[in-house]
């Protein structure tokens, strides 16, 4: 039965990294750049979880972290790149102008 169910999961990642790639690639927003790469690192981790199945071995244990850690710091690191690009891009607020009824009287007493 896992002799089928690896095989064909495997196809199924490989087509979801070839989305994620084809999704990095045309866009149109960075938004939808940084979740292909999110998605092409997730279905990364789900091959090498597959390769340590099918090969009976707990040797790829700690690729798996740094490929899951890389992903996540990744894609960390590119939403706090465009938070901070984003705020630098926005014009500043124009203070509103308060009309002469509103303002505090000056006493000159």
């Amino acid at each position: 039965m896992m002799t089928l169910i690896i095989p064909a999961v495997f196809v199924i990642l490989t087509l979801a990294i070839v989305c994620g790639l084809v999704r990095l690639a045309r866009g149109p927003t960075v938004i939808d750049r940084i979740m292909a790469f999110d998605l092409i690192t997730t279905s990364a981790v789900g091959m090498i979880v597959l390769l340590s199945i099918q090969w009976k071995t707990a040797m790829y244990l700690e690729l798996i972290l740094i490929f899951s850690l890389l992903g996540f710091f990744g894609t960390v690191a590119f939403v706090y790149y465009l938070s901070r690009t984003h705020d630098l891009e926005r014009p500043p607020k124009p203070e509103a102008a308060t009309p002469a009824s509103l303002q505090p009287a000056s006493n000159h007493d």
